[in-house]
């Protein structure tokens, strides 16, 4: 479970920002879209945490980059051991000539296996300068707190804590499990919710091969949706196929070779399984008519192969809504950078409201998104779970809630507010050129 992110001085955003799924004191949708946590792992004043939160902004205002610095995060507690370049990946503000000597700032507070952590460091340029993690069952616990290469380890004396090297692009976190130390346990934990933290990206959505889990289910529940969403696809089934064996050599040349004269040979998504890679499509099927309206057969359609023929809106659909389903079905955190890009409004609407709801959302899981289409806001969301992004004269961006707003009343139609400009500064595209 998601409570808050925060973050500084990373692409476009300057000072520090909070994304947070702490609900604000409020009965509006309260019993649908949040739930309660146990107070001794919360205070009760705090318990009460969102389903889900939808965040709007113009084009260009810092919108997926909330999304995109949590992903950077995750990337680097996953890979800073293996000395991967991933740290020096860090993107700072570009448009202050002092941010790059400044920290940059990833703190997250979440829920694990029943204990509340924050977990969080500060890097500036690719060197990690400060790390910590504190836990809390009952009342809040020092785990560890790095400063530089000096450690500072609960129940490890300090001349012992002196003996673990550091390098100083890598996280404790992410080498800590090696010294079998009495806070491996805290340390799993986290390492874990990162692990199963699902954040979706358009060009990263390799998702297909989730329908063909659990014994299909995904799959089911992904055609009962686009049997409402009236599309047309009467089944769906993956088809994968081995492109290569990436312990062989020639191989891979092989294949190399390939991609080099046909770019375009495998319309798929490729997905590396230990040593073998493999392309996945998906085959749709649409039921063929004769001139009496009477079904006389099935037409089979590739979504990648024979690109073009289902919408893209439809292909978006796919490719995301098996994320989504195994979220669901698992409890887990999932963000998703322009969930209603293609798709029509009623469906993106739908897909939120899955996340909102008592019965499609027994395990709690939690949803954050980016937005455009306005209209979602008028839909069932309470004011803690509406983000807006906006930019300064200097290109700094901010993120806000609505709930963060005075005098914004229960019924008001948030997004006509929106649009003239109450909450958040839009472009002015009515002037002539």
């Amino acid at each position: 479970m998601l409570v808050n992110f925060r973050f500084k001085n990373y692409r476009s955003f300057y000072q520090e920002n909070v994304l947070s799924m702490e609900a604000v004191k409020d009965a509006e949708l309260k019993n649908i879209n949040t739930f309660s946590v146990d107070e001794k792992i919360m205070p009760k004043d705090e318990n009460e945490l969102l389903k889900s939160a939808v965040i709007f902004g113009a084009n260009a205002s810092g919108k997926s980059n909330v999304i995109k610095a949590l992903a950077y995060m995750k990337n680097v507690i996953l890979f800073s051991a293996s000395q991967m370049p991933i740290v020096r990946n860090n993107e700072y503000f570009a448009f202050y000539d002092y941010a790059f000597s400044e920290d940059t700032l990833f703190e997250v507070e979440f829920i694990q296996n029943g204990t509340f952590y924050k977990y969080g460091f500060t890097l500036q340029g690719s060197i990690v300068t400060a790390e910590w993690l504190d836990k809390r069952k009952e009342r809040l616990t020092h785990v560890f707190y790095r400063k530089g290469n000096q450690l500072d380890i609960m129940g490890l004396d300090k001349t012992a804590s002196r003996l673990i090297n550091l390098a100083p692009n890598s996280l404790f976190l992410s080498v800590g499990g090696n010294f079998h130390l009495d806070i491996n346990q805290y340390l799993n934990d986290v390492m874990s919710w990162f692990q199963n933290l699902l954040i979706v990206f358009e060009n990263n959505a390799n998702s297909l091969d989730i329908y063909t889990l659990e014994s299909g289910k995904y799959r089911d529940k992904a055609l009962a949706i686009l049997e409402l969403a009236d599309i047309g696809i009467r089944d769906i089934r993956v088809k994968k196929d081995k492109v290569a064996n990436m312990a062989d050599i020639n191989d891979v040349l092989r294949l190399n070779t390939q991609l080099q004269i046909q770019p375009n040979a495998f319309r798929g998504q490729l997905k590396q399984e230990e040593n073998n890679l493999f392309n996945i499509d998906m085959e749709t099927f649409f039921d063929i008519y004769n001139k009496n309206g009477k079904k006389v057969g099935k037409k089979n359609v590739m979504l990648f192969k024979d690109k073009g023929f289902n919408s893209e809106g439809t292909e978006r659909l796919l490719c995301y809504l098996g994320w989504i389903l195994a979220a669901l079905d698992q409890g887990r955190v999932i963000l998703i950078d322009e969930m209603d890009a293609k798709l029509h409004f009623l469906v993106a609407d739908f897909l939120i409201k899955l996340f909102n709801s008592i019965d499609n959302n027994p395990k709690n899981s939690q949803l954050v998104c980016t937005a455009h289409n306005v209209m979602i806001m008028d839909e069932d969301l309470r004011r803690d779970q509406i983000y807006f992004t906006s930019k300064n004269e200097q290109g700094e961006s901010y993120l806000v809630a609505l709930s963060d707003y005075k005098n914004v009343r229960k019924n008001d139609l948030f997004s006509k507010k929106y649009l003239a400009g109450f909450y958040s500064s839009l472009p002015n595209m009515t002037d002539n050129l």
